[in-house]
Formats: C-alpha cells, sequence, structure tokens
C-alpha cells in the first residue's frame, strides 16, 4: 500500500495487475471524510479513469466499524460559523463533484461496503454501479435529524427505490443492515464478509472492463439465504410504506401513519407507531424541505440533483 502523492494518509491505494483499490484509512473518526480526503479520491479517479493500465477499481475501508460514516459535518459547520463561508462551500461542491464522477464513470467500480455507510458514506457507494454488502453493513440517510437534507445525490438514487421506500429513508433517516441493503435495493450484491478477501483478489486480478464480467465474478462469491424466506425487515411493511408516504406534503404523511396505527396488523401498528415517533425527533423544516427535494428530485438526471443540492446546502447552511 503506498500513500497518495501529497502524503495524503487517509486514503491509501493499492495495485494489483489492472486492477486498482482505495483504501479509506481514518478508523477513529469511521472513516468520515475530510477536504484532502474527497480530493485524493477524486485524483485518484482521475488518473485511473485515464490509465491504460487500469481495467478496475474498489474502493473499500480500512475499519472494521465503517465503510465511511458520512462527511465531515462538525469540521465543516465550524468553517461555515468562523466566518469562512466559500471554504465550507468549497467542501459540498468537491464533494458532489466526486460524487457525480463516481455515477459517471467509464470503468467499473466496486465499492465494498462493511459496517457503517451514512450520508457521505452513502454517496462515496451508491452511485457505483457496483455496491457489495455483508452482515456488518449498516445503511442510513440521518441528516434530518441535524437540521440538514438527505444531499450527496440522494434526491437522485432515494426517488428510484421501489416505491416510496427511499422517501421513507430520507424522511425517518431509519436504518437498514445487511442483507435488508440488497432487498431495498441500496446494494447489488451481498457477500458474507469472510468472503471479503478472496473477493478482493478476483477482482483486482480480473483483468477485464467488461461490467457483465465484473458482475459474474462478484456472483461466484454472493450468498444466498439459508432458506427460500426473504428476511426483508420492511417486508411486512412496504404496503403501509407506500400507502403512508405516497403524500406531498409532511402533514399527509403524519395523518396516514396516524390512521395505519389503527391497521389490525399488530407489526403494521407498531411500525406506524415507532415511525411517527421518528419523524416528531426530525428537524420539522428539515422534512419539509426534504420531501420536496426528494419529489423533484424523481424528476431530475443526476447533474441537475447536483446542482439543486448545492443551492439547498448554501441555504440550510
Amino acid at each position: 500500500l503506498s500513500t497518495t502523492p501529497e502524503g495524503e494518509k487517509h486514503v491509501l491505494t493499492a495495485s494489483n495487475q489492472t486492477g486498482r483499490a482505495m483504501v479509506l484509512n481514518r478508523p477513529k473518526a469511521l472513516n468520515s471524510l475530510t477536504m484532502p480526503m474527497v480530493e485524493s479520491i477524486q485524483r485518484n479517479l482521475r488518473d485511473w479513469e485515464g490509465s491504460d493500465l487500469c481495467d478496475l477499481i474498489i474502493l473499500k475501508s480500512n475499519s472494521p466499524k465503517a465503510f465511511c460514516a458520512g462527511g465531515d459535518v462538525v469540521q465543516v459547520s465550524r468553517e461555515w460559523k468562523s466566518g469562512n463561508q466559500p471554504g465550507a462551500m468549497k467542501f459540498f461542491q468537491n464533494e458532489y463533484q466526486m460524487n457525480h464522477h463516481i455515477a459517471t464513470l467509464k470503468k467499473p467500480m466496486v465499492a465494498i461496503l462493511n459496517g457503517y455507510t451514512m450520508g457521505g458514506g452513502v454517496g462515496l457507494s451508491v452511485h457505483a454501479p457496483f455496491r457489495v454488502a455483508n452482515e456488518t453493513t449498516v445503511f442510513a440517510m440521518p441528516e434530518t435529524k441535524i437540521g440538514f437534507f438527505p444531499d450527496v445525490g440522494a434526491s437522485f438514487f432515494l426517488p428510484r427505490l421501489d416505491g416510496q421506500t427511499g422517501v421513507y429513508l430520507g424522511l425517518t433517516g431509519q436504518m437498514l443492515k445487511g442483507r435488508d441493503l440488497l432487498y431495498a435495493g441500496i446494494a447489488t450484491h451481498y457477500v458474507p464478509s469472510e468472503r471479503y478477501p478472496m473477493l478482493e483478489q478476483r477482482l483486482l486480478g480480473l483483468g477485464t472492463s467488461d461490467f457483465d464480467a465484473v458482475n459474474a465474478a462478484i456472483e461466484e462469491f454472493v450468498a444466498q439465504p439459508e432458506d427460500s424466506h426473504i428476511d426483508y425487515s420492511l417486508a411486512e411493511v412496504r404496503d403501509a410504506i407506500d400507502t403512508c408516504f405516497q403524500y406531498n406534503t409532511v402533514e399527509a404523511i403524519v395523518q396516514a401513519l396516524e390512521e395505519t396505527v389503527k391497521a389490525a396488523n399488530p407489526t403494521v401498528t407498531t411500525w406506524a407507531q415507532t415511525t411517527l415517533k421518528q419523524l416528531s425527533q426530525m428537524s420539522p423544516s428539515s422534512l419539509k424541505l426534504t420531501l420536496e427535494q426528494l419529489r423533484r428530485g424523481a424528476q431530475l438526471n443526476i447533474q441537475q440533483t447536483f446542482a439543486m443540492e448545492l443551492g439547498l446546502a448554501e441555504k440550510r447552511l
């Protein structure tokens, strides 16, 4: 492993034949993204995309606890409050450019997720064509809790999840774990963590940038559920999610949830009660903004999405 040219310690790189890997290496901060990390990732993406010696890119973490727990929001808001608004906005600008670059990469990129994958960590992975989860992976977009909104391209990917699942996840900050990420469409593959080293070895030595070949190589390592039963934690409430979160105002969603509390199915009743409690703990203005943003994002392309989010970030800070 070698560090990046500027001696950036938090994004390591590795090469093997025509495979390239970036390893997030800021474990004490759960790999939360700093400006130098974003710049380092962007530089590697540019170099490797333009290199004939690179066929495939892997993005992974050195920490068993987290792939990436988000952007370094503490640092960014400190910048903003100290009067360095351009510095704070520059972080979002660079981060969104990196997310957009991942979404439009010509070469296959595989994000290998473990532990916390939240906020900025979702932006780093969800736009890649291949996203591998394991039993430790925890997904969430918890921004409405801190008075922000789900960004990093969430306006593009959340509305495109099945039914109203993305709106539910974006408003409540609900966590999904392990195989749930696959069922929700956030991950493309589920591979148990003990197979990760073999998977990485296989990918790095693959020697092709053919997307079907990459997919087939990952498929060699996937694990099916032990029985044919689908153990999706949202399975029993999927219809209720679509019914309650179909509305265009937060008030109508809350009203629908209050009605659903009277449901005959105790699982659905409990879910509705929990969801109402979750929403009551969020910033009311963030909820309204997020709902509007997700409805608009459903009609936008990826570039328009990031432009919208940049404008919103400036207003929310």
